[in-house]
């Protein structure tokens, strides 16, 4: 079964968005990163693990506030090499460049472990790495301490008197060739040109016989004006191309003991990469932590989600662009049903989402955006928002609504998060009312924590469910909110400045809000369509 039932989910709640701002510097951070999934209820320890990772990285930045900056800088661009590791361990031999790229990865691990070292604090299991200075030692033979590879003299003795032999032999064919071209230029006049071709005018046979005279050069081709002579192969270059193969055959040789040296401890090094991958995701969470003050979760005994002051982070980061503050939500939720009410643009879809997010975020080992966040890990989180199409099925809104329900009532029984927008939303009223007061029955006798919105009333009544109110609109900021409008002219970004968007437990007694007739006069609807609308309102009640 697949943590989001459905796979909009983390879109839907705001989750991939959040992921895509968690900052990674290496090519493993970002490989775990995308393959993150939720933590199960029995790893509650490697989650306990993972939020003291990141309360104790927290503390040392306040101890030593350019460690963090410096971590980011060592691993900073560490390209991923497991394949070129796992191929050692199969017994294949690696390229020049594959080499180098172990070897510039095997220098930056032993800068980061020294530094690591010198922090013992965050010297964590989890991102503690293998010693690599053999393989430094292996690969830099000649201790430059520079990046670059290739095969060493310092590999074998043999290879280097080899090497010694060929550059003398080219230092020598390069005096002879530059000998033989001031010949020619002195007996012709002539230059040899970059491609080593003497061009002779054919006015000029004399420089031809002389040319030919010395045995050096032989014609190649000509033009209609040019004769055009190369030099003869010389005996030299045969030995040259000799030695070469044979410095070939060394080199491969070599590169062949490289590769098993690794292979042999091709497992460190793998271990390695996902341990950097730890250590860079990390210092990504300490970094969310920290950009958005979160809190540390806190693993429940029962099944429970409670979350104090909660924020969802995308919703925040727009209010504080458009200048507007973010009200934080209480929501506590247990076994069964909890029911939220409430007016029109009044947060209940976003209490949902709020909820998936934080639930998510610490079920793979985040802090989340909250004062206080306790829960027990869920085996999966069903979202629907009520205005979900199937194209694919042609179903309408309502057809894909319950669709979707029926995957979630048959996991009902198992520990999980079902959140449900607006239920029934799509069909006539009366009819809704019936199907949502069946469906919240059914739920509040089921082992998931389920958490519905909706506009029906009555449906809150029911014993064993628990029924939250948005606060909504306040008596007192009406005058204040109708003299805004007024003067802007317009709604955007008005009504989020007067409204109570926090949740309280609302009792049986409590009038029904009035914040949709109150927004509807205040945006400006007839004064008699409002007296009509709260006439009736009353004869409903009554």
């Amino acid at each position: 079964m697949n943590y989001f039932i459905n796979l909009d989910t983390p879109d839907q709640i705001g989750l991939k968005d959040f992921m895509a701002k968690v900052p990674v510097e290496t090519e493993y951070g970002r490989i775990m990163k995308e393959n993150l999934d939720p933590y199960p209820l029995e790893d509650k320890e490697n989650l306990n693990v993972l939020y003291a990772e990141i309360q104790e990285m927290i503390q040392a930045k306040e101890e030593h506030p350019g460690l963090l900056k410096e971590l980011r800088r060592l691993l900073h661009g560490q390209k991923n090499i497991r394949k070129s590791i796992e191929n050692t361990g199969k017994q294949q031999v690696l390229s020049d460049v594959e080499f180098f790229e172990i070897k510039k990865q095997g220098m930056a691990i032993e800068k980061l472990s020294c530094h690591l070292e010198k922090h013992k604090r965050i010297l964590f299991p989890s991102v503690r790495l293998h010693s690599v200075q053999w393989l430094t030692e292996l690969l830099d033979p000649e201790k430059t301490g520079i990046e670059t590879f290739y095969i060493y003299d310092a590999y074998d003795a043999k290879l280097k008197s080899l090497r010694v032999r060929k550059l003398q032999l080219q230092e020598t064919m390069i005096k002879e060739e530059k000998n033989r071209e001031k010949q020619i230029e002195k007996i012709t006049g002539l230059k040899v040109l970059w491609n080593k071709e003497v061009h002779i005018p054919k006015e000029n046979a004399a420089y031809r016989d002389k040319l030919e005279a010395l045995n050096t050069y032989v014609l190649a081709n000509e033009t209609k004006s040019h004769w055009i002579y190369r030099p003869l192969r010389q005996e030299a270059e045969d030995v040259l191309e000799d030695i070469r193969r044979e410095e070939e055959v060394m080199e491969q040789k070599i590169r062949q003991w490289l590769s098993r040296c690794i292979g042999d401890k091709s497992k460190e090094l793998l271990e390695n990469t996902y341990r950097i991958a730890h250590l860079d995701l990390l210092l990504g969470k300490v970094a969310m932590a920290i950009t958005f003050r979160c809190c540390k979760p806190k693993l429940s005994e029962k099944a429970e989600i409670s979350i104090c002051n909660g924020r969802h982070t995308g919703l925040e980061e727009r209010l504080k662009k458009e200048k507007l503050a973010c009200v934080p939500v209480d929501l506590s939720a247990e076994k069964g049903v909890t029911l939220i009410t409430g007016a029109n643009m009044g947060g209940k879809t976003m209490s949902l989402k709020m909820t998936a997010l934080l639930l998510a975020l610490a079920q793979m080992g985040f802090w989340v955006p909250a004062d206080s966040f306790s829960f027990m890990p869920m085996q999966y989180i069903y979202f629907s928002t009520g205005d979900q199409q199937s194209q694919e099925k042609g179903l309408s809104t309502f057809g894909a609504e319950l669709e979707g329900l029926k995957k979630a009532l048959k996991v009902a029984d198992k520990q999980g998060l079902i959140l449900l927008d607006e239920l029934a939303s799509g069909t006539n009223p009366k009819e809704g009312y019936g199907i949502s007061k069946a469906i919240v029955e059914n739920l509040s006798q089921r082992s998931a924590i389920s958490i519905l919105t909706t506009h029906y009333d009555g449906i809150g009544e029911i014993p064993e469910v628990r029924h939250l109110q948005v606060v909504g609109l306040r008596e007192e900021n009406m005058e204040s909110l109708k003299e805004e409008l007024r003067e802007a002219g317009s709604v955007a970004g008005i009504f989020e400045k007067y409204m109570d968007y926090r949740l309280r437990p609302k009792e049986s007694k409590d009038p029904v809000p009035r914040d949709a007739i109150c927004v509807a006069e205040i945006m400006g609807l007839p004064e008699s369509i409002i007296k009509n609308a709260q006439t009736y309102l009353k004869e409903k009640e009554e």
